[in-house]
Parts: structure tokens; C-alpha cells; sequence
């Protein structure tokens, strides 16, 4: 899916025009999956306005025992968003998301 990257978690919108009054940079559109999956991994639930019960916490899960509660969290708010989820895993290294919009 596309939409507006973030670039640190700021929105890219330096406009710039070049000597002939043409814009030359703006927002940045692009594949925003890996970046969406980001931000639902990291947000608290009630953290964005705009939808309170969207986020993971996953900041949570360092002093936590319970890996399968982490992994159908994490599923259940991907498929929230709209993404088709064929696989989450949560290890000891990492966390992986096989899904796409």
C-alpha cells in the first residue's frame, strides 16, 4: 500500500522549489507496510487519537513470560489494520511478520 513516508517519525514535507518554480522535493510517497507495522508495534493503545484501541506496546513484552499472548496481539491489531497476516513469530531474537495489504 502506499502513502506518506515518515521519515523520524516526522512527516517528510520540506517543499523546495528549484530556479525555475517547479517543486523538486516533497512528501515522500512509498510502500508504507514495514513503516505501519512499526508504528502498531510500538504505540500504546489510546496513544493515536484517531484510533484509541490501535497499538502494541511491544516495549511491554521485555519483562513478559507469555509469548503467545504477544503473537495473537500482534496479529489481531495487523489484521486491524488491513493487512492480510500469514505469519507472526515472537523468539528470543526477534519478532517476524509475514503479511501484505
Amino acid at each position: 500500500m502506499n502513502g506518506i513516508q515518515l521519515d523520524g517519525f516526522e512527516p517528510s514535507v520540506k517543499v523546495r522549489h528549484g530556479p525555475d518554480g517547479k517543486i523538486t522535493e516533497g512528501l515522500q510517497v512509498g510502500d508504507t507496510l514495514r513503516q505501519n507495522q512499526a508504528l502498531i508495534l510500538v504505540l500504546h493503545k489510546g496513544e493515536l487519537k484517531e484510533r484509541p484501541s490501535t497499538g502494541c506496546g511491544i516495549e511491554d513484552m521485555l519483562l513478559d513470560n507469555d509469548p503467545m499472548y504477544w503473537r495473537s496481539l500482534i496479529r489481531e491489531q495487523m489484521e486491524m489494520d488491513g493487512q492480510t497476516v500469514s505469519k507472526v513469530a515472537v523468539t528470543k531474537t526477534g519478532i517476524t511478520i509475514e503479511a501484505t495489504y
